[in-house]
């Protein structure tokens, strides 16, 4: 395999000496959490303490059936029950039943990757109804349209997006949460630091061996939280980042990285493009695409030193898979790869070139 150009963890990012607070504006109150999961969890414990929540009313989340195994156990450890809805393999665009929402109290919405290609006007028939809805923002926290007018809480993590320990973000439209938050995990915050240090060893010395500790010491940490994880929240070096944070540079850099990449790559049936246009609102997390053999696909671009990842595997939480047939399949086809601020215009046109020859 050559050297990595392409791919892997962030080092520990550095506040700016600006305070920016860029995450206030989108409601009343703004929380900062470990995760995204602990975000997550934390408007469900909000929705749940609501004096508007009847004793007897049903809790049904509708969720999107392609989704990250994290975020339906926050549902399911905040008491709902699943209910899930269609993702349509062009676009990711969700396909939403209004005979679907008898019953459901909650509903979570995802802009995949940055871009929001959801049908307003069933959010609105959602809202009508009294329906509390929840936007997943990890993927679209810095979109234009990244956060919908809709919504009751959005919930997310900027871990994807740069180096941070804690990067969990709740935001409450209106009015404020009803619960503090936990004392962040020690040992959690232990092992992120430490991963990233050893990210910032493999940057400094082209040495493979860092990079390997950074992603064992970062998995070890990540499953210990899938089995503990709570209304956790951050700690105060990453609130310090996040609220001295200039998102401007990142926003510019995705878009033209995503532009460049889009210039070269050629669509085959080993890369298809999920959005093979960049709108003026969208600022991506990744360059997403499917291939008719993922796993060809990826050892291809690893030996060429760019690594890629698998958002998601199928969650054990979809029991009949084969009832949601385009998410079914996108399980089995999507991979992504990063095209954020670290990377230059020669960066992505070799990635694009790469992918051209696939």
């Amino acid at each position: 395999m050559k050297q990595l150009r392409i791919g892997g963890m962030f080092p520990l990012e550095h506040p700016s000496s600006q305070r920016t607070d860029f995450l206030q504006g989108y409601g009343a109150d703004t929380r900062y959490y470990m995760s995204g999961r602990c975000a997550l969890y934390a408007c469900l414990l909000d929705i749940a303490s609501s004096e508007n929540l009847a004793t007897d009313s049903p809790r049904i989340a509708y969720v999107p059936a392609y989704t990250c195994e994290t975020v339906l156990a926050s549902y399911q450890k905040a008491g709902y029950a699943l209910r899930f809805y269609e993702i349509s393999t062009t676009e990711l665009t969700p396909v939403f039943r209004k005979a679907d929402l008898q019953g459901v109290s909650v509903l979570n919405l995802c802009a995949y990757y940055g871009f929001s290609r959801y049908d307003e006007a069933f959010l609105q028939e959602c809202k009508r109804r009294g329906i509390t809805i929840i936007q997943d923002t990890t993927h679209s926290l810095f979109s234009q349209d990244g956060h919908s007018a809709y919504a009751d809480y959005y919930a997310g993590s900027v871990r994807k997006w740069m180096g941070i320990a804690c990067g969990g973000v709740a935001i409450k439209r209106e009015g404020t949460f009803s619960n503090g938050s936990l004392a962040s995990d020690p040992d959690h915050l232990q092992g992120r630091y430490r991963a990233m240090q050893y990210r910032a060893k493999a940057l400094a010395s082209d040495d493979p061996h860092f990079d390997e500790k950074a992603s064992e010491v970062f998995w070890e940490t990540e499953l210990r939280l899938r089995q503990m994880f709570d209304a956790f929240g951050s700690d105060a070096a990453s609130i310090d980042i996040l609220t001295h944070f200039d998102p401007a540079p990142l926003v510019a850099r995705r878009r033209e990285n995503y532009q460049t990449v889009l210039r070269h790559y050629k669509r085959s049936s080993q890369c298809q493009a999920v959005f093979e246009t960049l709108d003026d609102s969208a600022c991506p997390s990744h360059f997403t695409m499917y291939s008719e053999d993922r796993e060809r696909a990826q050892k291809t671009l690893e030996e060429l030193g760019i690594r890629t990842t698998t958002y998601w595997p199928l969650p054990p939480m979809l029991p009949q898979p084969q009832l949601y047939p385009q998410a079914s399949w996108i399980y089995n086809h999507v991979f992504s790869i990063q095209i954020d601020q670290r990377y230059t215009a020669m960066d992505m046109e070799y990635l694009g070139k790469a992918l051209a020859r696939l």
